[in-house]
């Protein structure tokens, strides 16, 4: 798999890939930088190439599908939530969340609680087995953010995390007011 790579903070395209002799352009690596939403194509560019392989080895090595791995990220920091929580924080279709706690619950991985004054909502929370298998998958996501960020320094890294933490922040003054 050939994959693109950014030269340097301009839009221009890295000169280390070669030219497509058709179009008599630098090829597909100018698309990083020459779309109308180049920000948010390289932001989708880098997630990809983190969380596509690694879920799908998640998927292939432990047999569970994405809404069950997010699922547990998400009760790994914070258990007593319920399905409408997750939606809400990751951004996932409630079809889907729900789906997967069934089968997260089937498997024995997961266990839901009723709330006493409303009998209709659940709270979530992992069970040692849950908890088990977490801690198998997440040092291969851990080690994958590492080599992600491997050409940042340190200083780069701290500058890159303010900057996604104030994105993250604002994710709810755009996102459902832009729902297309």
């Amino acid at each position: 798999m050939r994959l693109l790579s950014i030269a340097d903070e301009t839009n221009s395209p890295p000169a280390s890939l070669p030219d497509d002799p058709a179009q008599g352009s630098p090829g597909m690596a100018g698309v990083l930088g020459g779309t109308e939403i180049a920000i948010a194509y390289k932001i989708g560019y880098v997630l990809n190439f983190y969380r596509e392989p690694s879920f799908r080895r998640i998927e292939t090595e432990f047999g569970i599908t994405r809404p069950e791995i997010v699922t547990l990220i998400v009760l790994n920091y914070r258990e007593g939530v319920t399905a409408s929580d997750i939606c809400e924080f990751s951004g996932h279709l409630k079809a889907n969340i729900s789906r997967g706690i069934l089968a997260l619950e089937k498997k024995g991985l997961l266990r839901r609680e009723a709330d006493a004054a409303d009998r209709r909502r659940q709270f979530l929370f992992m069970t040692e087995a849950g908890r088990a298998l977490y801690a198998r998958y997440i040092p291969m996501l851990r080690e994958r953010e590492k080599a992600m960020l491997a050409c940042l320094t340190a200083a780069e890294r701290r500058s890159f995390e303010r900057i996604l933490d104030k994105l993250a922040a604002h994710v709810p003054d755009w996102a459902a007011a832009g729902e297309l």
